[in-house]
């Protein structure tokens, strides 16, 4: 496969994903925010800039943080690179420069989703709150993830797409965790804390339903750390995405389990072999947002080092 294809493969997921996990992020916050208009509520719209990663450019264009000002920048800003709007854009531009690749319905619904985000108005979405724009591009999302799934040949471009997605969404669950634990839990006792904004913090995740499975007993910050990080079978946990992102290195290195090719590869299985044999309560004792900073060098790593070794290769 070339470089080029690989590549834009790669960046299909990520921005797919980045996209799908800033909506969720917004409808969700949003709507906690209206229910809890109380002075001792804590989530406000500045942890959400942060878990976006944002925080130094967004305040270059608004003086703070609040609901109209969050929303027009994550969404549809031309100033935010990685704004739904602009992800879906580059999603578009990625796809088009491979449509010989990709399958024709993968083409036709990412075009009409570009079309749709475009013909959005922000004035209008502002207005009226985020929610019908952020479950249209949610289902989008998913959507397209069908496609691709049922349409695109599952050999290495599609694992390339793969990658590109969990480990998109492994930094964006080490961000929501690190940043909306220390902003919610009372760093004095632990003690006090309100179900309501930790409902929100595991919908942020799409685990909330998962979680009252689980755990039928009130909510338990320490519990859902755990089940962000390191659970084996919830799709948006940190441990899932790694462990889905070694299966796709390995399928395209043809690497045997217990070896590895590539830096890439040595880099997720020792994120990943970490991820497997830690308890909650050690990862608490070796600091929860040490442990979740490295977690997000690590995604960073990972994804220089799969440029490095698919898609410049020759450049390196």
């Amino acid at each position: 496969m070339l470089a080029r294809i690989a590549d834009s493969l790669f960046w299909i997921g990520r921005y797919m994903e980045r996209a799908e996990d800033t909506a969720r992020m917004l409808d969700v916050h949003y709507y906690t925010l209206v229910e809890r208009q109380s002075s001792s509520y804590k989530l406000r719209w500045e942890p959400i800039i942060r878990i976006a990663g944002e925080q130094d450019r967004f305040f270059q264009f608004h003086p703070e943080a609040d609901a109209e000002s969050v929303f027009r920048y994550l969404a549809f800003s031309q100033d935010n690179p990685n704004s739904i709007r602009e992800c879906v854009a580059r999603v578009r531009e990625n796809a088009r420069t491979i449509r010989e690749i990709i399958s024709r319905e993968m083409w036709e619904d990412v075009n009409g989703f570009y079309h749709e985000m475009k013909n959005f108005e922000p004035e209008e979405e502002v207005r009226g709150g985020p929610h019908r724009f952020c479950r249209r591009v949610i289902f989008a999302c998913h959507r397209f993830s069908g496609v691709s799934d049922g349409t695109l040949p599952h050999d290495e471009g599609w694992q390339f797409m793969r990658i590109g997605k969990f480990l998109e969404r492994a930094e964006m669950t080490a961000r929501i965790v690190n940043v909306q634990y220390h902003n919610l839990v009372d760093k004095e006792g632990m003690e006090e804390f309100d179900d309501h904004q930790w409902m929100a913090v595991l919908k942020s995740a799409g685990a909330y339903q998962a979680y009252r499975r689980w755990h039928r007993s009130r909510i338990v910050p320490a519990r859902v750390a755990e089940m962000l990080i390191l659970h084996p079978d919830h799709p948006r946990s940190v441990r899932f995405c790694f462990t889905q992102m070694q299966l796709a290195l390995r399928d395209i290195s043809g690497t045997m389990p217990g070896d590895y090719a590539n830096e890439a590869e040595r880099l997720t299985g020792k994120v990943l072999e970490s991820l497997r044999y830690h308890h909650i309560e050690e990862i608490f004792e070796k600091g929860l947002e040490g442990y979740l900073v490295e977690l997000q060098n690590s995604c960073r790593a990972i994804g220089h080092q799969i440029a490095r070794r698919y898609f410049y290769y020759s450049a390196a």
